[in-house]
């Protein structure tokens, strides 16, 4: 039997219904963690997995292996000929892709280096402003003052408050957003940044800054394997 890219398709389609079901069932022995239907329900659940997963890579093996029995039965010059259309299109779809990535990075780039100008400029002002009311008298006992503090510059008008931002803080904040909302929790990255932000600093911040800054728009990433449910479910399934 000839094994096809459309079989092979199918296959891994059939992974991603039972891994969907798996965490279904996975839910459903979560609300009834004694409900012993429920753990054989999942005990069956992972079987299918278990199978589905193993058909796919067999099939992707069996695949691979039929295409290189092929191939080498022509020389490269035959291969190339034969392949002509899909190396037209890698080369035609990667430079196209390759100049959209680089078209991004020059916007993020411009966009980054606009922020932490205006983040300078920012830090100027209020700077300039806590040292005017202070020496005017009007300290941060107040609803209007300003004061210059070790770590940070505080500037409060009609109880409306503006500390100092460095600009390397406002680009750890952009980033640290769009790496929570786009990156697996897996992902090292998000920690480091995190952590380089600092816990909880800015919301441990007295003002408003940033707040009307929409949110990144989330990517929902595939949850890491309940250990525990599963184990629940083999005992069960003794």
């Amino acid at each position: 039997m000839r094994i096809t890219a459309d079989m092979v398709a199918a296959a891994e389609a059939e992974v991603t219904e039972a891994e969907k079901a798996r965490g279904e069932a996975e839910a459903a022995l979560m609300d009834a963690p004694n409900s012993t239907l429920r753990a054989q329900e999942l005990a069956s659940v992972l079987k299918r997995v278990a199978q589905a997963r193993t058909d796919a890579r067999e099939l992707g093996e069996a695949l691979q292996a039929q295409a290189a029995a092929e191939q080498a039965a022509a020389t490269r010059e035959e291969r190339e000929k034969a392949a002509g259309r899909e190396i037209a299109a890698a080369g035609r779809e990667l430079k196209a892709a390759a100049g959209a990535v680089e078209k991004a990075a020059e916007a993020a780039q411009g966009a980054l280096v606009a922020l932490m100008v205006a983040t300078e400029a920012y830090d100027g002002l209020v700077a300039r402003h806590a040292d005017v009311l202070a020496a005017a008298g009007l300290a941060l006992d107040g609803d209007t003052g300003g004061s210059r503090g070790l770590l940070s510059t505080t500037v409060r008008v009609r109880g409306t408050s503006y500390e100092s931002l460095v600009p390397a803080g406002a680009l750890l904040w952009v980033a640290d957003r769009v790496a929570q909302a786009r990156l697996s929790h897996m992902d090292p990255v998000r920690a480091s940044l995190a952590g380089l932000l600092g816990y909880r600093a800015w919301e441990q911040r007295g003002d408003d800054l940033m707040a009307g800054v929409p949110e990144v728009p989330a990517v929902k990433h595939p949850e890491p394997p309940r250990v525990v449910n599963a184990l629940q479910a083999m005992r069960a399934s003794k």
